[in-house]
């Protein structure tokens, strides 16, 4: 696998705090489950993890978050646990840092081009690589 720039983390979780608006049972429920299958579930900060857990009982009990606080809390736990399952695809990464690249360049490209674009960055050697500004 590419090995994915120091700027990874921070870029994916711009793209999360973007597209993530609703929190609901099943998103919980296939994060977790795409966490353990990958491995990542473990690297998930403890208080977060059990958040998470114990969010998948209540609702299933059919209960449900009112406080505004706790819904953000859930929500940081469920970008933290996508984040780093989403570091582990070369797509997803190549896809993030061809939209970081088009958007300076002002383009508007299809989703096929920006992969290539992003797969072609991850693919140059560091010292050579353009540097991704927050475009």
């Amino acid at each position: 696998m590419l090995i994915p720039p120091e700027e990874a983390p921070a870029l994916v979780m711009e793209f999360l705090e973007r597209s993530i608006r609703a929190v609901g049972l099943q998103l919980i429920i296939s994060v977790r489950r795409r966490a353990i299958r990958l491995g990542v579930w473990w690297r998930v900060d403890p208080l977060r993890r059990g958040l998470l857990e114990a969010s998948i009982q209540y609702l299933r009990r059919g209960l449900r978050f009112r406080s505004p606080r706790a819904l953000a809390m859930l929500r940081e736990a469920i970008i933290e646990a996508l984040t780093l399952v989403l570091m582990r695809s070369t797509r997803f990464m190549a896809f993030i840092i061809g939209s970081r690249i088009a958007r300076a360049f002002g383009r508007v490209v299809r989703v096929a081009e920006l992969i290539a674009v992003g797969i072609q960055w991850l693919n140059t050697p560091p010292e050579y690589r353009a540097v991704l500004n927050g475009a």
